[in-house]
């Protein structure tokens, strides 16, 4: 008796683009051709993303336009393979962040401290930060930064708002992109072995969010 073979199933690959405003509202994007998805990922992945004047969201059904300078994140969830990959290089070393539990995480695991520990001449250090925005917008990210020895002890944050366009992994799938300019705080802990010596010593106490 001969075995019935499965049904080879495809995978629906597909793109939902979340762009989350400073006016704390959110418009979302949609697309199902492949060729037209890998045509968004590559510009979306783009360093100056949030550098040119405006974002331009084009289909046969109508074209979208938002100033750059308005957007808090992009969220682009898709399980098609994105240009941008992590870990991040960079001259100092390497880099990946990764979203995680909207929960406020505890201590650092012992093997994401371990994580990239085999490279020579690089520690590993991991932080969490909570990101907040104008638009009321919060994202917390595990960030796992495996920088040289000798490299400057800055607190990540820091590091990061340095650059043009701040890219973490999604937990489902996809990445997001954070505007540097458009961030109203960063929470980070554990707090980094040297502070700035204009650091007010003082803890958080709570955080109220927008009543817009």
């Amino acid at each position: 008796m001969n075995t019935p073979v499965p049904a080879k199933i495809d995978t629906v690959v597909d793109l939902t683009v979340e762009v989350r405003s400073a006016d704390g509202t959110s418009t979302e994007f949609y697309q199902t051709n492949e060729e037209c998805i890998r045509k968004t990922l590559r510009s979306l992945t783009t360093p100056r993303v949030f550098t040119q004047p405006q974002l331009v969201l084009a289909s046969e059904h109508s074209i979208n336009t938002i100033p750059c300078r308005s957007i808090d994140m992009i969220l682009a969830r898709t399980l098609a393979r994105t240009p941008l990959i992590f870990p991040l290089i960079f001259p100092a070393g390497l880099l990946d962040a990764v979203e995680a539990k909207s929960d406020w995480p505890g201590e650092p695991s012992t093997d994401e401290e371990q994580a990239g520990a085999g490279i020579a001449g690089l520690s590993p250090r991991v932080s969490h930060l909570e990101i907040h925005t104008p638009g009321g917008w919060v994202v917390v990210l595990r960030l796992l930064a495996t920088a040289r020895d000798t490299y400057d002890q800055r607190p990540a944050s820091a590091q990061l708002c340095e650059l043009p366009v701040i890219p973490f992994r999604l937990l489902e799938g996809g990445i997001g992109l954070i505007n540097p300019n458009n961030i109203t705080r960063v929470s980070t802990r554990p707090s980094p072995a040297a502070l700035p010596e204009t650091a007010l010593p003082i803890d958080l106490l709570r955080w109220n969010p927008s009543r817009f």
